[in-house]
């Protein structure tokens, strides 16, 4: 059999057995193979030795080697007993050592539990409705009264498709809620995000601002100032992809 691979074969090749549905027969028997093969035939599908295998069983936390045979795992144990179940139609591989887990399914989210119960929501995330512009200023408001100066008041989910006034969130309009908070409203595409003069104050950005690598700064009156692509942790600190300015 040909053992020649890359790491990213190794991961192909693993993939279907560790992320499998794990047979119990071999789970706690001493020598880690199972009676599974028998009934399905010899030899198994996958057989990777040579590993160190998390197996995340208490009883045999640890093994060198694997088989899988229909997607499922057929026997844990060393690499020698592993290779007994190698046939003509096995696809081994030689781990050289590489660490082996249980596959991790990860899928892409944003958990927003805690925005939602603690924040400031200027936009409805679960429904459609129209705000004003002067009721996200009110709720922005209320939070820096309540909040020590020079601490960032911030308002989650804003839409400016959603907005009554038919135009955009600007710099003058978050000075109404502070000037002694940097106010930042983050549009619900996570992608923007809008600032008072404090927070512009204390990145240091001007209408003089030179471009940034990728962005583009418009001059003109700064009554209109947003960042996108904004390294927004910390905010206003770090790679800024672009800042616009522009007329009202």
């Amino acid at each position: 059999m040909n053992d020649r691979h890359s790491r990213r074969d190794f991961m192909g090749l693993t993939a279907a057995g560790v992320a499998g549905v794990l047979a119990p027969p071999w789970l706690g028997e001493p020598r880690g193979v199972s009676s599974t093969p028998s009934s399905r035939g010899p030899d198994a599908d996958l057989v990777v030795f040579n590993a160190k295998v998390y197996t995340m069983d208490p009883t045999a936390p640890r093994a060198e080697a694997f088989a899988t045979k229909e997607g499922r795992f057929v026997a844990v144990g060393s690499s020698a007993e592993m290779k007994g179940l190698i046939g003509k139609r096995t696809q081994s591989f030689d781990a050289k050592q590489m660490t082996i887990v249980p596959g991790f399914t990860d899928c892409h989210n944003h958990a927003g539990g805690s925005t939602l119960l603690y924040e400031v929501l200027v936009g409805n995330p679960f429904e459609v409705e129209f705000v004003t512009i002067g009721s996200i200023v009110d709720k922005l408001r209320a939070k820096a009264r309540a909040t020590p100066a020079g601490t960032w008041v911030e308002g989650y989910f804003f839409d400016d498709t959603k907005l009554k006034d038919k135009r955009p969130i600007n710099v003058h309009d978050l000075d109404q809620v502070s000037t002694e908070h940097p106010v930042v409203v983050h549009h619900r595409g996570g992608h923007t995000s809008f600032y008072n003069s404090k927070a512009l104050e204390l990145a240091r950005i001007t209408r003089d601002t030179p471009n940034p690598p990728g962005g583009t700064s418009l001059s003109g009156t700064a009554s209109r100032a947003f960042i996108t692509k904004a390294a927004i942790w910390p905010r206003c600190r770090t790679s800024v992809r672009a800042v616009t300015f522009c007329t009202a």
